[in-house]
Order: structure tokens, then sequence, then C-alpha cells
């Protein structure tokens, strides 16, 4: 048992974050991903690989898995993965020709090319490259000119807070400017520019969001979009409440998204006070919030709850309770999920507990699910069940 355990420890510290939240591809057809990235107005990402190439299966080991890809092709993207010696790869190349492996392709929702990178990118220069395309697409220098020099037209306004939006650096006053001076906020292009310009809760386009929910996500991509923007707006003033250390702005956050998404509420209201006691350093205030949080995770991603179960095994060796919280938070991660490395997640901590048969159960139930993922999944839980499994 102690060489099992101590074997499967360094094997679990290896994989412990593999998958945590990266990039999430896109599982269609071409024509099908074309119409998605115009329904959404954003350019597609495609990794264009083989099944034999070893750079290919590193980046969707090591970078398409890390969670800043994931946070911001995710955001940006409509990503895919097109094995290029399958059918639907053939027909591709006819259109976009590939000669070496990995070729990474950024390509406008207009089909156009916009960028080509042939070969492995590690993370940093990977985001990168996504930043270069995304730059080429959205022009922002250029809109930011117009506009200082006096445009202020509902076309140029939306093209440049979209802009500034998906590069990450929202401009409030560019949208209350514009908010401010015109008369018609019902308009196609006044909604867009509301749900561009929406970054916080505590914000004139954030009420204009809501009032207008249903008009706006027929607009953006459906009620998911915009469910997903009222969230990172309640996410960023709460957050910003957190470095402020000002309790009167986080209860408007979470009154907000009481108001406006009851269903994630709870598990947003644990996960803030989570942060709070962290910026506190307060650990016990920061189990209490953890639990809360584990009562409440069912309607969070997956993603996340693995996120903070892996920080919480971390604070096990200091604080007893953190594993068992820990570990009430992985099985909901793996009943929700029919991915086998939320599973392999839950054995890891059932076995750092010392519960072996329960550990060895998740492995089986792992195994079962890798079987449909592909061989570097199967290969992974057939490893820990095989241990497991030792005399």
């Amino acid at each position: 048992m102690k060489k099992i355990c101590s074997t499967l420890v360094v094997f679990f510290a290896l994989i412990g974050f593999v998958a945590a939240q990266g990039i999430e591809f896109f599982h269609g057809t071409w024509v099908e991903a074309l119409a998605e990235a115009k329904k959404q107005e954003k350019p597609i990402f495609v990794d264009a690989y083989t099944t034999w190439c070893g750079p290919c299966k590193m980046m969707s080991k090591d970078v398409f898995t890390h969670a800043d890809v994931g946070a911001f092709f995710n955001e940006n993207f409509i990503s895919m993965k097109i094995d290029m010696e399958k059918p639907e790869g053939e027909k591709f190349q006819k259109t976009y020709p590939v000669s070496a492996y990995p070729t990474l392709l950024f390509i406008g929702n207009d089909g156009k090319v916009i960028k080509k990178v042939v070969g492995a990118k590690q993370v940093e220069d990977f985001i990168k490259e996504g930043k270069s395309a995304l730059g080429r697409v959205e022009n922002t220098e250029a809109y930011a000119e117009a506009y200082e020099k006096g445009d202020r037209s509902p076309e140029l306004v939306y093209k440049y807070v979209r802009s500034m939006a998906r590069n990450g650096k929202p401009n409030p006053r560019i949208v209350n400017d514009y908010l401010r001076t015109q008369k018609d906020l019902n308009s196609e292009l006044s909604r867009k520019i509301i749900f561009e310009g929406t970054s916080e809760a505590d914000s004139k386009a954030f009420e204009l969001l809501v009032q207008q929910r249903k008009e706006i996500a027929a607009l953006v991509g459906g009620e998911d979009a915009v469910n997903a923007k009222i969230y990172g707006a309640c996410k960023a003033t709460a957050q910003k409440a957190i470095t402020m250390q000002n309790d009167e702005l986080l209860k408007e956050a979470k009154k907000k998204m009481q108001s406006y998404l009851p269903g994630r509420a709870a598990a947003f209201s644990a996960r803030m006070d989570m942060e709070m006691a962290n910026k506190q350093e307060n650990d016990k205030d920061y189990l209490k919030a953890a639990k809360a949080y584990a009562k409440a995770a069912e309607s969070e991603p997956v993603t996340e709850m693995r996120t903070i179960a892996f920080d919480l095994k971390k604070r096990s060796a200091e604080q007893a309770d953190a594993l068992d919280i820990a570990i009430d938070l992985m099985k909901t991660a793996s009943e929700k999920s029919d991915q086998s490395i939320y599973t392999l997640s839950y054995a890891d901590l059932l076995l750092t507990k010392g519960k072996l048969a329960e550990a060895k159960a998740a492995a089986a139930k792992a195994l079962k699910l890798a079987e449909k993922e592909g061989e570097e999944s199967m290969q992974r839980a057939k490893m820990v069940f095989d241990k497991l499994s030792a005399p």
C-alpha cells in the first residue's frame, strides 16, 4: 500500500493540472464552424494536425490545455482541431493547403486566412500569435485614431468597443460617452455596443444589458452569451471590491448575481468570499467559504471545481478539513463530467485520503470513460488503474 501510494503521488503530480481549463474546441464541420464564427463575429483558429506528429501531441497535451491559453482562445476564437489525414482534413486542404504539422491557421469568419503559423509553439508564444492574428482582424489602433478625429458613428463605436473588449482592454469612457449621447438605445448596433461594452456590473451598460437581455441575446449568439457577460461583469466588480476591500461593492455584485443569474448566485457568493478570505490571509474563512462553494458547485464549470480542489489539496497539509472539501468538490465534478480526467482527479484525492478501494473504483470508471477519448487518455487511466490494482 505504501509503495502504491508513493508511486501514484508522483504520477498524479505529473497529471494534476492536465486539461485544467484549456481550449474548448468546436465539434462540427468546417461549414458549421464558419456559420458559428459569423454568428458570434469571431475569427477561427484551426489546429491542422496528424495523429503521428510529435509536436502536435505536445501542443495538445501541454499548450491547448493550459488555463491562460483557454481563457484567451475561448473568449476570442471559434477553435477547431482537424486531422489532415481524414476525409474532412483532405477536403479542408483543397482550400487551405498544409504541408507541415502542426500548422496553426487563423481564419476570418469570411473564410480568408489572417495568419498561418507552421510548427509547434509554447504557451506564451502561442498566445502572442493569437493576439497578433486578432490585432489584424480588430485593427484597434485605426478605430482609436478615427474616434479621436471625431468619428462617433455607431458603426465605428461598435468596432472600437468590440476590439478593445476582445483585446482585454475595455474602455468604459467610450461606452459611457455613447450611451449618454444617443437617443435610440434600442437599435441593433446600440444593443451590440451595450453587450460588448459591459465589463463591470456597477455600470450603465450593465443596467441596459439586463433590461434588454432577450433582445440582445438574439443578436449575440443566444442566452448563454449574455449569461456569460453578466457573470463576467459581476465577477469583475466583485474582484474590484476585493482589491479595494469594499464590502458594500462586493454585496452589490452578489445581489446582482442573485437577481440576474440566481442559479449560480450561491456558488458565486462563496467563490468571491474565498477570494476575499485569501486576500486577507484568513484560512478559517477561506475553508468556510470553500465548504459553501462545494455545496453549490453543481452549477459551476468542472474546470473551476478542479482548480479549487487542487488548491484545497495543497492546503490540506496545514488545514485538515481542506482535503475532505476537495473530495466532495471533485466527486461532484466527476459525476457532472464524462471526461476521464475529472474522475482520475477524484481518484487522486481519495488516494491522498488513504481510501484505496474507493480510489480504485474511481480509476475503473475513468478507464471506461477514457475508451471514448483516445489512446493518450487510455494510457493515462490504465496506468493509474493498474497501479491501484497491483498486489
